[in-house]
């Protein structure tokens, strides 16, 4: 886990650490100290914590005149016994929803693994999001996306498995949004 860094392609564009509306301002990270980790395990120290024992993030971009954002994840997503999505929504999302922020990308190629319980957390965000937010999975693994369908949870969540082809490092943020938007537009029959 220590060598994966967050994607820092787009700092020209975006650094949650100078961004007063994101809960990360002002965080200054030891490139010498390894201190985060998930579970037990040292994670690089450019990842975020937010209080998850098991989960870590990094905001790669936000557009606050287009109400987005794209969150790099990394760990295990463990509703199950840490309320994952719990401590995400209180310590991250709101924050920038009450920012403007109301469509949330999020990145799970490096989420490992799911363990997921009940979708009333999920319910009550999307209630909030709508009609307009979203929260959509990027390159979530099948078994993550197995999970989110098992537990009801897809309904509050949308991917696509075109989209989970992209090869999303060589495009701009704003080229990510309109191909997630277009896609959603497709899901919604709209």
């Amino acid at each position: 886990m220590f060598d994966i860094e967050p994607w820092y392609g787009w700092l020209h564009l975006y650094d949650s650490e100078q961004d007063e509306n994101s809960p990360f301002f002002g965080v200054e990270h030891n490139l010498f100290e390894y201190d985060r980790s998930i579970y037990d395990m040292p994670a690089h120290p450019l990842w975020e914590d937010f209080d998850s024992e098991n989960l870590l993030m990094k905001i790669l971009y936000a557009d606050y005149n287009k109400g987005y954002c794209i969150i790099e994840l990394i760990g295990e997503w463990n509703d199950l016994q840490f309320n994952d999505f719990r401590l995400m929504r209180d310590n991250c999302l709101q924050y920038l929803f009450d920012a403007g922020i109301d469509k949330f990308i999020l990145l799970c190629e490096n989420v490992f693994s799911a363990f997921l319980e009940m979708e009333d957390y999920y319910e009550a965000f999307t209630e909030e999001l709508w009609p307009e937010g979203y929260i959509h999975l990027l390159k979530a693994r099948a078994e993550v996306k197995e999970e989110f369908l098992r537990y009801g949870i897809s309904a509050f969540v949308s991917w696509s498995e075109s989209l989970d082809q992209l090869n999303w490092r060589k495009l701009h943020p704003d080229q990510i949004l309109s191909l997630v938007e277009e896609t959603n537009q497709k899901l919604l029959g709209k």
